[in-house]
């Protein structure tokens, strides 16, 4: 995972480039990301780390792009940065996915998969909230009805 930003803090530019996923280059100068850990959630981790005078906070998503923000302003559109909320029918469909860790190693794979694309979806503002349940129900659907067709033929039905 690679991502470079150009800021520009009290008429100084800096240049930020996330190097993997333990390596932030602020011109040139590396920072190791576990210092600065701040908050790790289900799909994605903050941190906080220094840039010239401010603090920038970096947001690193399991599915998705990285993001800095800096004094409240995402650095890559320059839009507000709203944080990343989890709607509460969201967790209807985590709980229902995890169910399948109860299916063996593969309901774990499935659980693990669900869980993680549920959150991107349930999150995603961009969509329409009807399309992400719908979204949701489906990939719920999907992934039960594999479970069950992978039943019935280990089962020999």
């Amino acid at each position: 995972m690679s991502k470079q930003w150009n800021v520009k803090i009290d008429e100084q530019s800096y240049d930020v480039a996330l190097k993997g996923s333990y390596k932030l280059l602020v011109n040139g100068e590396e920072l190791k990301l576990r210092k600065y850990k701040k908050k790790t959630g289900l799909v994605h981790t903050e941190y906080e780390v220094p840039v010239g005078t401010k603090t920038a906070l970096l947001i690193v998503r399991s599915m998705g792009t990285p993001q800095l923000v800096i004094d409240n302003k995402d650095c890559a559109t320059g839009e507000d940065y709203v944080p990343v909320k989890l709607p509460v029918w969201a967790y209807i469909f985590i709980v229902l996915h995890c169910i399948n860790i109860l299916n063996g190693v593969l309901g774990v794979f499935l659980a693990a998969a669900g869980v993680t694309i549920t959150t991107s979806l349930s999150c995603n503002k961009k969509m329409n909230i009807a399309v992400r349940v719908i979204l949701n129900l489906v990939v719920l659907i999907l992934f039960w009805a594999l479970i069950f067709a992978l039943a019935f033929m280990a089962a020999g039905l």
